[in-house]
């Protein structure tokens, strides 16, 4: 029995780039090795960062996808962001044949990494070449990166622009001075971000440029959910979109959204049930207190007839004839009752007038007694002031 084992090998070509499979089945590889891989566009330099099997169905291999329309594999191909509409999607994206896993040719020797450092020189050389042709033509594009395919037979150029560019001319004069296949690639502002790389407003390095290597949708909708200030410098990043991180918790933030939803419905149908009750008990209470006005009211007219009714009885039993009675002692007495209050009333005005008329006598009385004082007194004074003769006797 054949062993139908398949080891797979996750290659990056570039740092913090997209991680790639490849069979490795034929080749002893560890991680971390430096390793030569077939890729679409031919052999490429790559590095291993994991390794894992997979279990084949036992019989022969399927035969590979038609030449006419292959799988081209994203071994070199950068990650365009598709939905600025500046990206050029893969064919697997496209949805073109079944996925293809390519070989891992062989470990990278000391030559290879040789001639990948002078690509990596000649990539700088390109760079200032084509920054100074854009400058010179004053094409409204910024040059980002230049990569060199490993047997330097293609060069890529990645360019951002918001506007479509016309470089036919500069791509002419660089094949020129490279002599080889110019490729110009457009990308979106993301995927500058990410190649030139940078720090976030969090003050940690860019998520796209040190770990994450998909750009993921987000929207205004998920900083909403975690009721964030919608205020456009604090939910952007340097790229001017959104932040990628507002994503990672979404997901938390719904199901707790809902989970309060709920709450909030119970609690919300647990008031309306208490405050209908309170109202049933109210009302309840309200027909209570009118019935029993009701019924006082009733119980004082049955009393106020029955009232009305006695003088009637009374009038029926002693018949028709008006006699005429003497008035007992006991009535005289409450009529002299009834008189006396009267009188009383009238004798504290009587008494009133009399004190008054007493107290204006005894002022008369008194300032009489007082000029008759002073007359005396006066008399004495003028008496003890006349002039005395010789004997002691007055004039």
């Amino acid at each position: 029995m054949t062993d139908t084992t398949k080891k797979i090998a996750g290659v990056r070509f570039r740092e913090n780039w997209k991680v790639y499979d490849f069979d490795a089945t034929d080749v002893e590889i560890a991680l971390g090795d430096n390793v030569i891989v077939d890729s679409e566009r031919g052999p490429g330099f790559a590095h291993v960062v994991r390794i894992r099997r997979s279990e084949g169905t036992g019989a022969a291999e399927p035969p590979a996808a038609p030449a006419a329309a292959p799988e081209i594999p994203e071994g070199i191909e950068i990650d365009i962001d598709e939905a600025e509409g500046k990206g050029i999607p893969d064919e697997q994206s496209k949805g073109r044949g079944p996925k293809i896993i390519r070989k891992i040719l062989r470990k990278a020797t000391d030559e290879d990494i040789t001639k990948e450092e002078k690509n990596r020189e000649r990539e700088a050389e390109a760079y200032s070449m084509a920054q100074d042709m854009i400058t010179e033509r004053e094409l409204p594009m910024k040059l980002i990166r230049v990569e060199y395919s490993f047997d330097a037979s293609r060069v890529t150029f990645f360019f951002f622009s918001e506007t479509r560019i016309d470089f036919r001319e500069l791509v002419k004069d660089l094949a020129y001075k490279l002599k080889s296949r110019i490729e110009m690639r457009q990308i979106g502002v993301r995927d500058v971000a990410r190649m030139i790389g940078g720090f976030g407003p969090c003050g940690r390095e860019l998520c796209c440029s040190s770990f994450l290597k998909n750009f993921e949708p987000v929207s205004i909708r998920m900083a909403k959910k975690q009721e964030m200030v919608l205020n456009p410098a604090k939910i952007s990043g340097v790229c001017g979109r959104l932040l990628c991180c507002l994503s990672y918790e979404y997901a938390m933030y719904d199901e707790i959204k809902k989970d309060v939803a709920d709450l909030r419905d119970a609690a919300v149908k647990e008031k309306k049930d208490e405050e209908r009750r309170i109202a049933e008990e109210r009302q309840e209470a309200e027909e209570r207190r009118l019935a029993d006005d009701r019924k006082r009211q009733e119980e004082r007219k049955q009393q106020q007839e029955q009232r009305r009714e006695k003088p009637k009885e009374a009038g029926y039993k002693g018949g028709d004839r008006s006699e005429k009675r003497k008035d007992t002692p006991q009535e005289k007495r409450v009529q002299t009752q009834a008189e006396q209050p009267r009188e009383r009333q009238q004798q504290p005005r009587q008494e009133k007038q009399q004190q008054e008329k007493s107290q204006q006598e005894g002022e008369k009385a008194g300032k009489k007694k007082r000029r008759r004082f002073w007359r005396k007194k006066k008399k004495q004074g003028q008496g003890e002031n006349k002039p005395q003769g010789p004997d002691g006797a007055g004039e």
